[in-house]
């Protein structure tokens, strides 16, 4: 069991890795879906990851590169964040540079949410909830964005 609980993590990132961007919002739609039950710093640790995983498939499969060579991909980008992994895919897509592409003051509020999330995960600590609205709004926003601008299905909604 031992064995088995160690190697299980390169099964999942090797399954992440190969897996189409499609593939991966299913995934990741399947776990904003049980989101809206949590507190709201742990849910902002959910969609901020969404984000960062979605936008990892995106590069690793973007344009021009062979299915076949996705893991080796995956293992380049797989210690970028979130806000490097987004503005990585909306180079590869000309879709400009993050802060005009989303509107408002949404790329500054995701920024500060990606902040908020790393306090959360390594400082095991929560923040509270008169602060979450927003962050949790842009981070939903940078999500859509990336699944619009990628032609995936109509993406999770995680704010009510």
């Amino acid at each position: 069991m031992h064995v088995q609980l160690q190697d299980h993590p390169d099964e999942l990132q090797r399954a992440y890795a190969i897996a189409t961007p499609a593939a991966r919002l299913r995934a990741i739609k399947q776990r904003l879906a049980s989101a809206h039950a949590e507190m709201a710093s742990t849910r902002l640790v959910t969609v901020v990851a969404a984000v960062e995983a979605l936008a990892r498939s995106l590069v690793v499969h973007s344009f021009g590169r062979p299915p076949q060579t996705a893991e080796m991909r995956h293992r380049q980008f797989r210690d970028l964040g979130p806000i490097e992994l987004t503005e990585e895919v909306l180079r590869l897509r000309s879709a400009g540079r993050a802060a005009l592409h989303f509107e408002g003051d949404t790329w500054s509020l995701f920024e500060t949410a990606v902040r908020y999330r790393d306090l959360i995960v390594h400082e095991c600590t929560y923040v509270g909830q008169d602060r979450m609205a927003h962050l949790l709004t842009a981070a939903d926003d940078v999500l859509r964005g990336l699944i619009e601008l990628a032609g995936l299905e109509g993406g999770p909604r995680t704010v009510g």
